[in-house]
């Protein structure tokens, strides 16, 4: 379960992506006042997300450093659902967890059926994103340039598919 978010914190959300969460409200509606937090996206714009359902939407604060990552695909994975359509629906639940490892892990298990198996266009299109959300994280725990993290990212990803 996510701690509660603080103004400030760098956060990500499954589909809109990375922010800071800049502020926290209260609104008065037709029903009793909801909280909101206010996260400024890097993408631009800004999101409003209901405080109650937070977690469940998969907003979560950021705190995957590159060696955090590097140890977590280094773990031992874990096996993914044969049928394509089951593993499609086991790695979107990944996506959208609000879980700091999920993803880290669902691409520490789809390396491992990849020595043994051959991976689907969809298996391969959520790898690279999947990587590609982890580079960005990396940067910013680590105050790194968002190249270089996905450099080491997807070094210890080649290094992993070769063994």
């Amino acid at each position: 379960m996510n701690r509660v978010l603080q103004v400030g914190d760098q956060v990500f959300h499954p589909t809109y992506g990375f922010g800071i969460l800049e502020n926290r409200t209260t609104r008065d509606g037709t029903g009793p006042p909801q909280e909101y937090y206010g996260v400024r996206l890097a993408e631009g714009g800004v999101l409003s997300v209901p405080v109650a359902r937070a977690e469940s939407l998969g907003l979560r604060r950021v705190v995957n450093g590159i060696k955090t990552i590097v140890n977590c695909l280094r773990s031992t994975a874990r096996a993914l659902p044969d049928n394509d359509r089951q593993r499609v629906i086991e790695l979107k639940s990944r996506w959208q967890s609000s879980q700091p490892m999920a993803v880290t892990e669902g691409v520490r298990d789809l390396l491992a059926r990849s020595r043994a198996h051959s991976l689907t266009p969809a298996d391969k299109k959520w790898l690279v994103n999947a990587c590609e959300r982890l580079g960005g994280e990396a940067a910013r725990v680590d105050a790194i340039d968002l190249a270089a993290a996905r450099t080491v990212i997807l070094e210890e990803v080649d290094r992993l598919k070769s063994h």
